[in-house]
């Protein structure tokens, strides 16, 4: 039996996860805390054998893990927001089911942070990258930087908060996801812009997890335009107001982002070889914002992009053994 009311509620994803779930789910019940938390997986029919090994973890500890069983798969959109509502704790996190925790104090650090900071919605933290093809941790992992808020400029450039990294509070509705949720491409990245207006974000320098990036996760010639264009709309759909509370400086920043997502969609144009195209919105993004150093920066990356995409991967491949050789 399940508890009464928890203190922490950790939400994990599962779709045919069978070879990383058993990771994912010790990590979480590998804390070392005196707070009352479970966790609540929303498995949506897996076709592997993932159901199984999350229910064998289940029948082992009754009192900490709560599994919504899906008759049909609902897809990730519905199983995300199933499963955040079925969370009954103060304080939420959320690590999806091919991820896992790899710091025994998470749970302490960022619950006694939100205890202390009422101003805040969200901590997050550092991460590892496990890139599962070559069955190795990325040698440029991101630096540990000093703890510092995350401001609505950065995040609305870049979804630069990993999931398993997050606590947040429960302070979130079902109707505060409209359906446009269903549309974008991120449920954490939405989720991240209906929790400022809530509190603030802060980061601290722990690393506190590993994402794993999969073959599927990989950005490949064919997706990344789809995925650029897809941010897009995210951007599009933030501007409307419908997401977070918008003031002149949140709007100034955010058209700036969508100004510099051109970038991104010209460089998957370029991938796919519509180097005309590539070049329309190349130069049409620079005429609009061309004194930004973002700006400078992404209009050298991708007219070189265009023009040699050798030379580039050439240049990116010599970045890439400099930085690990450090």
């Amino acid at each position: 039996m399940l508890s009464q009311q928890p203190i922490i509620s950790v939400f994990m994803l599962a779709y045919n996860h069978e070879h990383y779930i058993a990771q994912a789910i010790q990590s979480i019940l590998d804390q070392k805390t005196d707070l009352d938390y479970e966790l609540v997986i929303g498995e949506d029919c897996s076709t592997d054998n993932t159901r199984v090994i999350i229910n064998d973890f289940k029948d082992r500890y009754p009192d900490k893990i709560n599994v919504i069983e899906n008759t049909t798969n609902v897809g990730m959109h519905e199983n995300f927001l199933r499963t955040l509502f079925s969370c009954r704790g103060k304080y939420l996190c959320l690590c999806e089911g091919d991820d896992y925790w790899i710091n025994p104090d998470k749970l302490n650090l960022q619950y006694q942070f939100l205890e202390s900071n009422p101003g805040y919605a969200l901590v997050c933290g550092n991460h590892k990258k496990f890139i599962q093809q070559i069955n190795q941790f990325d040698k440029g992992n991101p630096p540990s930087v000093k703890d510092h808020d995350i401001e609505f400029a950065k995040l609305i450039r870049f979804n630069c908060i990993t999931t398993a990294t997050i606590m947040f509070r429960n302070v979130l509705k079902r109707e505060d996801f409209t359906p446009d949720f269903f549309s974008i491409i991120s449920c954490d990245w939405y989720m991240y812009m209906k929790l400022l207006n809530h509190g603030k974000i802060r980061y601290l320098s722990h690393t506190f997890a590993v994402y794993r990036i999969n073959e599927g996760s990989i950005n490949g010639r064919s997706t990344r335009l789809a995925i650029a264009q897809k941010e897009m709309k995210f951007m599009e759909l933030v501007k409307t107001g419908a997401l977070v509370r918008l003031d002149d400086s949140k709007m100034e920043h955010l058209n700036k982002s969508i100004q510099l997502k051109y970038y991104d969609i010209a460089q998957g144009e370029a991938l796919n070889g519509n180097r005309k195209a590539a070049f329309r919105l190349t130069a049409r993004t620079f005429r609009n914002n061309p004194l930004s150093v973002a700006g400078l920066t992404d209009f050298f990356k991708t007219t070189l992009r265009i023009i040699s995409p050798d030379f580039f991967q050439t240049l990116r491949g010599i970045k890439r053994a400099v930085r690990n050789a450090w």
